[in-house]
């Protein structure tokens, strides 16, 4: 006579209900694990506001990337020139402020055209000429990175200009408000919360572009028509979506953002290295998949993007702060990356809840007679 045992059934659906749900979750218990690390490590250092503020500010501008880049991912395709199109974006910052002396709007708009044009030029070249993502906007990393190289005479440009009574310019001094180690908009005056210390612009502005593009996103027609192109490129031409414009449109976007983040990233190094934003655009990536994004396209959020960027800092102050070495942390961001497209895999959690729950075969001795 058979032994008896417990169905496997039950165990087997609350598996199935649970695990998928972790999955979605992955990328928020990755950041509460973060965030207990460094308290039960270094909590006294790690909890203090400067450290936070500090961690997040000089991430803000591969934050505002990243954005830009989950856009182009959820449609299928990849854009590795970001981090070039801030380098060559943070340069003309610098030259529109020490040869023309333009203030900090002006040189912002200004930016945002130089990267949405070479962002548009990605689009052209997938949608058109239809080059692979890749291949393009590989293409374009090494064109940038030789435009910022060559109008800078291959040196850095600084930010900080002192004019004939030994002070800095004006131009150069509202320069630094755009994130300059110390500076804040609106310090001196009164703000809920804040007091009069104010508040660091590169902080504020990456969270801003997140919760705005996430708004696009969810609430808009060319947010579903994002995720349409992305989840089923064919199926989404022939429901009438302009799938060209959209890949074009999303480029673009991408470009104008690392326009809005170039001088972010100079007024934090208070100059214009021609070599800036290098390998930015593997932490944007990374952001953007550790927080759910899918490379394959068509599923991710810029909330998502935020958890992953926030991951990405934290994890660098932790182990910062720990004394960990810089090619330490480079090892544990790349693992980190690949468990995060591995929990991505649709079959992962299936595969996981059959291996537990496969029924036990009956030894010869359990068969009937």
């Amino acid at each position: 006579m058979a032994d008896a045992h417990v169905p496997a059934a039950p165990i087997a659906k609350r598996a199935r209900n649970i695990l998928p749900m972790l999955g979605s979750l992955q990328g928020y218990i990755g950041l509460i694990l973060v965030v207990l690390a460094g308290i039960v490590t270094k909590g006294n250092i790690f909890l203090d506001g400067t450290n936070l503020s500090n961690a997040v500010g000089a991430f803000s501008s591969r934050g505002i990337l990243a954005v830009g880049e989950t856009l182009v991912i959820l449609t299928g395709g990849i854009d590795l020139s970001v981090g070039s199109l801030l380098g060559i974006s943070s340069m003309a910052s610098a030259l529109m402020l020490t040869h023309f002396g333009w203030g900090p709007l002006p040189i912002l708009l200004g930016t945002m055209v130089v990267g949405a044009t070479f962002g548009f030029a990605n689009g052209a070249a997938t949608a058109w000429l239809r080059i692979q993502s890749f291949v393009a906007t590989l293409a374009m990393l090494s064109i940038a990175r030789g435009l910022a190289r060559e109008v800078s005479g291959n040196v850095s440009v600084g930010t900080q200009i002192v004019g004939p009574d030994g002070k800095l310019t004006a131009p150069s001094a509202a320069f630094q408000l755009f994130g300059t180690p110390g500076h804040n908009i609106l310090a001196g005056h009164a703000l809920p919360l804040l007091g009069t210390s104010g508040f660091y612009y590169p902080v504020v502005a990456f969270v801003v572009v997140c919760f705005a593009f996430q708004w696009i996103l969810s609430m808009t027609s060319f947010g579903r028509h994002v995720y349409a192109v992305g989840g089923n490129e064919t199926a989404a031409r022939l429901s009438g979506v302009n799938v060209t414009l959209i890949k074009i449109v999303v480029f673009t976007i991408s470009g104008a953002l690392a326009g809005f983040a170039g001088p972010i990233d100079a007024a934090y190094s208070a100059s214009a290295d021609p070599l800036a934003g290098q390998s930015f655009e593997l932490d944007a990536i990374a952001a953007a998949v550790i927080g759910g994004t899918s490379l394959s396209g068509g599923r991710g959020t810029i909330i998502g993007t935020l958890v992953g960027a926030l991951i990405l800092t934290l994890l660098d102050n932790v182990l910062g702060i720990n004394g960990v070495s810089d090619n330490d942390q480079l090892i544990v961001k790349g693992l980190i990356v690949v468990i995060a497209v591995v929990l991505q895999r649709p079959d992962f959690f299936g595969a996981i809840v059959r291996f537990f729950t496969k029924p036990s075969h009956h030894s010869k001795g359990d068969s009937p007679s």
